[in-house]
């Protein structure tokens, strides 16, 4: 099984939809209703807002491979006011998590704010997202502070937190 980790193309648009939307309902379905969900992935992730991210100077998107098929996704984004590298979104379908796409994926947002001279990847990740959390943990994930955040018409506590480049690689 030949796996591989590469900068996003526009061609790549169509798939990682795919790939956010089964994520999404496996992550956030058992605390955000499907409707709040639909509401916020066509508001941020149709083909001509994923197009708007593809082409913004400040932002940057990576995908996962699994013998030539896309099955995860990661945005990044410079903050240069507050001088930040973020991992905006991160996602790798459920039957290939724990194979390591997710951490090659990390490596990649580490690279990147290595060469922009900072020491950490700044991460949002929704409270109820017990997974994803203890995913970060392990990384070294430290939360700064909790901050609303909203899906249609649903809020959920969301931590923002940083990851130490030394913790991922």
């Amino acid at each position: 099984m030949a796996q591989l980790v590469r900068r996003w193309t526009q061609k790549d648009l169509h798939v990682i939809q795919d790939v956010l939307w089964k994520t999404w309902v496996d992550s956030y379905s058992s605390y955000i209703p499907e409707v709040d969900l639909r509401s916020y992935f066509t508001e941020h992730y149709d083909l001509d807002a994923l197009t708007d991210l593809f082409c913004n100077p400040l932002a940057d998107g990576f995908v996962a491979e699994v013998d030539g098929s896309v099955i995860g996704f990661m945005r990044t984004a410079r903050e240069t006011e507050e001088n930040r590298y973020y991992v905006s979104s991160i996602y790798v379908l459920p039957q290939y998590q724990s194979r390591g796409l997710g951490r090659e994926l990390m490596k990649m947002a580490a690279a990147e704010a290595k060469r922009l001279h900072l020491d950490r990847v700044w991460i949002g990740v929704m409270v109820e997202n017990k997974q994803a959390v203890e995913w970060y943990q392990k990384m070294g994930y430290q939360v700064v502070r909790t901050e609303p955040f909203t899906m249609g018409n649903s809020t959920v506590d969301h931590y923002i937190g940083f990851v130490p480049l030394e913790s991922i690689g």
